[in-house]
């Protein structure tokens, strides 16, 4: 199959291992930019404390799927194939990184799923930076927004593996959609809700039982 590991459903198809080509190609293309960007994404959110940077660059096999689940998604427009981000202490410091990124920065889509989150309960701020003809995703978010991205990553690995991609069973899906919600008081200094917190503790007993009823038949 192509998505493990280029193999292919014919090896000997030119016009797939041509695709194969440009896929990696374009991929390579977006090497140097990201790196400038994740060094000056660095210098811009430390004025704001000490943050956590990071950057990747897309795996094929990942490439390849997504284009795959978005047919009319075009190679070229795929904004998401060279990424960094930041985790910053608050709120407010994202904001305020991502102002300064828009005022100087070429940014050409801007994304606040703070104000409007994903259906998934997913947060967080979302830039992206054309440089040198590449376009770079910046995304911005809180320690409780990464610890939450990383919940899903983790649960869809063991368990789920749609849930990354706002599927799975609505035992996961309720959960972490609470879970935002509950994170998200917090990161604007709302006073907890003691429902709330009630129904993220029994949902996250109910997300516990199925990982474990998974695991077992595995």
């Amino acid at each position: 199959m192509i998505l493990d590991g280029k193999a292919a459903v014919n090896q000997h198809d030119p016009a797939l291992l041509e695709a194969i080509h440009i896929i990696e190609w374009w991929r390579g293309e977006h090497a140097k930019p990201l790196s400038r960007i994740g060094a000056k994404l660095g210098n811009y959110a430390s004025e704001q404390g000490k943050p956590i940077v990071t950057q990747r660059l897309k795996k094929f096999p990942t490439i390849a799927s997504k284009l795959l689940r978005e047919p009319d998604m075009k190679l070229s427009r795929m904004a998401d194939i060279g990424g960094v981000r930041a985790v910053l202490p608050d709120q407010n410091a994202a904001y305020k990184v991502a102002s300064r990124l828009r005022k100087n920065w070429t940014i050409v889509r801007f994304r606040d799923y703070v104000a409007e989150p994903k259906p998934d309960g997913y947060r967080a701020l979302h830039l992206i930076n054309r440089n040198r003809g590449r376009l770079i995703e910046v995304q911005l978010r809180t320690p409780h927004q990464d610890t939450w991205a990383n919940g899903v990553e983790i649960f869809s690995r063991a368990a789920a593996p749609g849930l990354k991609f706002g599927d799975g069973p609505p035992e996961l899906r309720e959960f972490f959609v609470a879970l935002g919600e509950l994170f998200a008081n917090d990161d604007q200094g709302r006073s907890v809700d003691p429902m709330l917190f009630n129904r993220v503790e029994d949902l996250r007993k109910q997300a516990d039982i199925f990982v474990e009823r998974a695991l077992d038949e595995s």
